[in-house]
């Protein structure tokens, strides 16, 4: 019975383990393309990038509004 825990085990670390490896590598493949497209003189395109926020200084105009009463009802029932 412990055998088969172990096996049981070892074929789910075996697994989780290719599967890290597969990401990787389809990360690298991709990378590489990329590279590859910029080198020939091709277009690319920018990611979808976040907006960027400070964590410091004063905060943005749109929202130094201060603190505002809530108007959304909350529902008590369950």
């Amino acid at each position: 019975m412990f055998a088969l825990f172990l096996i049981a085990l070892f074929t789910a670390i075996g697994l989780a383990s290719i599967a890290t490896l597969a990401d990787n590598g389809l990360r690298w493949w991709s990378a590489f393309g990329q590279l590859r497209r910029e080198l020939c003189g091709g277009t690319t395109t920018l990611p979808m990038l976040r907006p960027a926020y400070r964590s410091y200084g004063p905060a943005p105009a749109a929202h130094s509004g201060g603190l505002r009463a809530s108007t959304n009802v909350v529902s008590r029932a369950a």
